[in-house]
């Protein structure tokens, strides 16, 4: 079983009894602790300089390093923190302590990870992502302070800007270790597993879209805990420079929860219902590999084809005044966000997503940010915007030019679009409304 632990820079923790979810837990010396599968969080204060980092180990590991009795590990920290401990459950294990008292054995090569030959050949940026996520899931727990941040830095630019809806942004690798985003996801979800659908790009861009599965332990943004298992979409983008001719730096990195499809499942949905089914999120319909694509098959396909047909459409759809979806296949998927739904086929896409965003906005204008093509498959982060004119997912017309920030995803089949998926970001259009997304959540009723 797989389950995540919480640390602080150097800190001396113990690991404590069951809780009531009946799972132990770690206590940090710095007030933090995660806890581990279905117990309560509970989280203190921190030093601001220490940042309490998350990381996910598996079991089997922590008893080889720790014997029977465990071991704490930060993902910007050293591993082997946990002092000695006398627990109903476990024994005191002498491994821990020695572990926890050694001295830092000094800086270490930099880490680089074992790939794949069908990876090798990636585009520079996503092979970057690649490589910075397989640090962060294999290796950055066993990393001291002297080589964390210079591991990080193989993957980030000096001038990295890392962008959220809802959690803090970041600048720089330092700023994005230091930033609290992770700790603050953590103190919400305090256990969690993330499954990737959507994963490619080129030399300058990648982009993913995955669905996690966690425990819903703390509040979100002042949204109070469930207490129980969820599921949510979550989008990243990134953009990357080349700095050799094998290798690039991430500059800049946006991540999008589907906030309004996440409240809809804890049952204090924001949005109103949307009149197409809501929550089903597949990935591609096709043997492109998961996540899809795989770059050795992407790369058979025409890349130039499938972006003429995404431009088409993103012009046609989202600032057009014609029926719209004539870049698409009549038989299409659309995995729209909470509050929007699952269409299938034209008629549905036409009728429930095209049309209710055009009565509500006028003067429309799509502006894209990020655009890649690998293969077939084309992502867009970027702007739609309009004067509000009328509602649109239950937000009044206010008469003012309003912008919609949105993360799409494409399939593309002989020059036309077969499959999309689609993000937006309700809570900064709420915010320029005067409202606060989640303070709405959190008033609204739990639905019986």
């Amino acid at each position: 079983k797989s389950f995540w632990l919480e640390a602080c820079s150097s800190p001396t923790g113990a690991i404590r009894p069951p809780g009531p979810g009946g799972m132990p837990a770690i206590r940090m010396a710095c007030g933090s602790h995660q806890a581990l599968l279905g117990d309560e969080a509970w989280h203190g204060p921190c030093d601001a300089q220490k940042r309490c980092c998350a990381t996910r180990l598996r079991l089997a590991a922590a008893l080889a390093l720790a014997g029977l009795g465990g071991a704490v590990v930060g993902a910007c920290t050293v591993a082997a923190l946990v002092d000695g401990f006398a627990a109903p459950w476990a024994p005191r294990s002498a491994a821990v302590v020695a572990a926890a008292s050694a001295p830092d054995p000094g800086p270490r090569q930099l880490w680089e990870p074992k790939l794949a030959p069908a990876y090798q050949e990636e585009p520079l940026a996503k092979g970057a992502v690649r490589r910075f996520d397989a640090y962060l899931m294999q290796e950055a727990a066993f990393d001291s302070q002297k080589t964390e941040l210079p591991n990080l830095e193989q993957w980030l630019a000096p001038d990295f800007f890392y962008e959220t809806v809802g959690f803090p942004s970041s600048k720089t690798p330092r700023g994005w270790c230091l930033s609290g985003e992770e700790s603050t996801y953590r103190h919400t979800f305090n256990t969690s597993i993330f499954s990737q659908m959507l994963f490619f790009g080129t030399d300058t861009m990648a982009t993913t879209t995955s669905y996690g599965t966690a425990f819903w332990a703390g509040d979100l943004f002042g949204v109070p805990s469930p207490g129980q298992w969820v599921y949510f979409r979550v989008t990243d983008f990134y953009t990357a420079r080349r700095v050799s001719q094998s290798s690039a730096q991430l500059v800049y990195n946006f991540m999008m929860i589907d906030f309004a499809d996440l409240l809809r499942r804890a049952d204090r949905p924001v949005l109103p219902s949307a009149a197409l089914p809501e929550g089903l999120f597949l990935s591609s319909a096709a043997n492109d590999g998961v996540p899809a694509p795989l770059s050795v098959v992407a790369r058979k396909q025409d890349a130039a084809a499938a972006r003429r047909a995404v431009e088409a459409a993103l012009r046609e759809d989202w600032a057009g005044r014609g029926p719209g979806a004539s870049w698409w296949l009549a038989n299409l998927t659309f995995y729209g966000p909470g509050g929007i739904g699952l269409a299938r086929g034209k008629e549905q896409y036409q009728e429930h997503v095209l049309a209710p965003f055009r009565k509500a906005f006028e003067s429309r204008n799509v502006t894209a940010q990020i655009f890649g093509c690998e293969g077939n498959y084309c992502g867009v982060f970027g702007e739609l915007t309009g004067r509000h004119v009328a509602p649109w997912v239950g937000l009044e017309a206010s008469g003012k030019r309003r912008s919609i920030r949105f993360a799409f995803h494409y399939r593309v089949v002989a020059g036309l679009i077969q499959e999309g998926w689609a993000i937006f970001d309700f809570p900064g259009l709420f915010k320029q409304a005067g409202l606060d997304f989640f303070a709405i959540a959190a008033r609204t009723p739990l639905v019986a």
